[in-house]
């Protein structure tokens, strides 16, 4: 993914949530207050940064609680798999975040924007043994921001999907994450 059609996803998705949130003071946000909530989800990278050479896909969940309607608190892991398709290496990144969810009152569907600090863990190996020295792995502090929308499939589920830029502070690779999830209430 080239960078002018990652700011192309970035400028829809932007476009997407500021027209959401003008929508009619009526509608209501799938979020319930003081709820906790918890999404399995399946990812992709896109476009990941120097130095991995590939995108892959991963695993995660994420646990979260809405405080008010609009407001939530969410805490993540994601793992991606393998950033290099070379057989004898084995490159797997690891994400654990923090995050801030805004959801956004719109009819029918809920757009969400999201900014969290986390760790980022990038495991290099490879198979014999690398005796060059080179080692990308590494343990980073990161950011991410992004969006994504929430549609409310009954009492009990909903569906999300999400795109959010992961940004390391040094050696880890920096990519656009796109998951797709099942969010299930947690209930007494």
């Amino acid at each position: 993914m080239t960078p002018e059609s990652v700011r192309n996803v970035v400028a829809v998705l932007f476009t997407t949530v500021l027209a959401a949130g003008a929508a009619p003071a009526s509608a209501q946000s799938v979020a319930e207050p003081r709820t906790w909530t918890v999404t399995p989800f399946i990812q992709t990278s896109l476009g990941v940064g120097r130095p991995a050479p590939n995108d892959s896909i991963g695993l995660g969940a994420a646990v979260a609680y809405d405080w008010t309607e609009n407001l939530g608190f969410e805490g993540e892991i994601g793992h991606l798999f393998d950033v290099d398709d070379t057989a004898d290496v084995d490159w797997s990144i690891t994400n654990f975040s923090a995050n801030v969810v805004y959801h956004f009152n719109v009819v029918r569907f809920t757009p969400y924007a999201t900014f969290g600090m986390g760790m980022e863990r990038s495991r290099y190996s490879v198979q014999p043994p690398d005796t060059l020295g080179f080692d990308p792995s590494a343990t980073e502090v990161a950011v991410n921001f992004g969006g994504g929308v929430k549609y409310l499939l009954n009492e009990r589920f909903i569906a999300r999907a999400d795109l959010r830029r992961f940004q390391a502070n040094d050696d880890a690779p920096d990519y656009w994450r796109l998951y797709g999830g099942i969010t299930f209430f947690i209930r007494r």
